[in-house]
């Protein structure tokens, strides 16, 4: 049977300790190493509060198909989830997963060159919250198109940015 997911993650699936799965269960036909997380998150590390832009960029050249979800959590085992995404582009991608993700739409599968980029803001989490380590999840395909799990590959891209330890005042 078909498991393609045009139209995006079905949620929860991002590979993340607290998701417990990946999109590797339904896509697979071996592991690619072509995913990148970007910020701009200064190497200082978040500020709570502020927005920032997230970047995900995947390479496979072997397909011009791709899809993806992210999330964000603490960085200790069995943790939260942290921080607020913002759609930027909802012509490409979505909220998903109670609002805790982001994945792709059908209009924002198809790639360029054998590459994809995708781009979205993400709220750090607020003062009150002392949330320290936050890790993104991000569970990416490239996929040769055939409706079936087989041919795909699957890419794994985390990204650990720290709190700023900066006080305000």
């Amino acid at each position: 049977p078909s498991n393609s997911n045009t139209s995006g993650s079905v949620g929860g699936k991002t590979g993340s300790p607290t998701d417990g799965a990946s999109c590797s269960q339904c896509h697979y036909a071996g592991t690619g190493i072509g995913a990148t997380i970007t910020s701009n998150i200064p190497v200082s590390g978040y500020i709570p509060g502020n927005l920032y832009t997230i970047t995900i960029n995947i390479n496979d050249p072997a397909s011009n198909k791709f899809g993806f979800e992210i999330t964000s959590e603490e960085t200790n085992f069995g943790s939260a989830k942290k921080g607020t995404f913002f759609v930027t582009n909802s012509t490409e991608t979505k909220l998903i997963n109670n609002n805790t993700a982001i994945t792709h739409k059908v209009a924002g599968v198809n790639g360029i060159n054998n590459s994809k980029t995708w781009s979205f803001d993400w709220e750090a989490p607020g003062f009150s919250s002392s949330t320290g380590s936050i890790t993104f999840y991000a569970a990416l395909i490239s996929a040769n198109g055939d409706g079936q799990n087989t041919g795909d590959t699957y890419h794994t891209a985390p990204l650990v940015i720290n709190e700023s330890s900066t006080n305000i005042t």
